[in-house]
């Protein structure tokens, strides 16, 4: 059994504001071999790396990403939220996050709003493109990723395909599980199946890691790199 790979759910965010260039240099100082992000367009067609739809939880503006001009956008103070230690601290463009990436960390990209073309093409640039993958929650936006970027590899939930077999036939190469069904039989028949398996989990519980160390998933999307580390290395420690 080897060590899982660790995917920074939208950066070091316990450490620094989430899917900001602070957060990536966060991930990538805790040894995180991908950072996870969230894009979404401007009015005027940007993308940014930024969550919620509106930016008030997360920076010093109020309203909707998609109804602000890039150059609205490029004035907010996305770290004062978090702490004065990052007061200037700017929603990232998705041209500059991905130079920050490039050559340092992989990237999971997971679009909220936008053109997975545009995203492929971005990635391709770089040279990131093979290392790189991407989900949405929006079906639409899926199906679009599966027709026009085939060559950009796309994650799939177990909540919503509810089969190996069903991911198999969308043509993924991640499967994602949460806490509810994390079971070692599907793990076992998603890696047999040419899947790479990956778990979500936002908390901190030790027994959750346990569980997913034992069941041999092989990437861990997780706020809580430090707590999975020192369980992964307690019980893959020879006695």
């Amino acid at each position: 059994m080897k060590q899982a790979v660790v995917v920074c759910h939208r950066g070091a965010s316990l450490q620094a504001p989430e899917n900001t260039i602070a957060s990536l240099e966060g991930a990538i100082a805790l040894g995180a071999e991908v950072v996870e992000f969230d894009v979404r367009p401007s009015k005027d067609g940007v993308l940014y790396v930024m969550h919620d739809a509106t930016v008030d939880r997360t920076t010093d503006g109020t309203g909707r990403i998609s109804d602000m001009t890039s150059d609205e956008v490029d004035r907010l103070d996305a770290g004062s939220w978090f702490d004065e230690a990052f007061v200037g601290e700017r929603v990232p463009r998705l041209d500059v996050f991905l130079d920050a990436c490039k050559g340092r960390i992989n990237t999971y990209v997971e679009i909220k709003e936008g053109d997975p073309a545009e995203i492929r093409d971005m990635l391709a640039a770089r040279g990131m493109l093979a290392d790189a993958w991407t989900f949405s929650f929006d079906q639409a936006i899926r199906a679009e990723a599966r027709a026009k970027v085939p060559d950009l590899r796309r994650m799939v939930l177990y909540a919503h395909v509810g089969s190996v077999e069903r991911a198999v036939a969308l043509g993924a190469h991640i499967l994602e599980f949460h806490e509810d069904d994390l079971e070692e039989d599907l793990i076992n028949e998603a890696r047999q199946a040419g899947l790479i398996t990956q778990m979500f989990y936002a908390g901190s519980d030790r027994g959750v890691f346990e569980k997913a160390v034992r069941c041999g998933i092989e990437q861990m999307n997780i706020d809580q790199v430090e707590i999975f580390r020192t369980v992964e290395r307690d019980l893959l420690t020879p006695v």
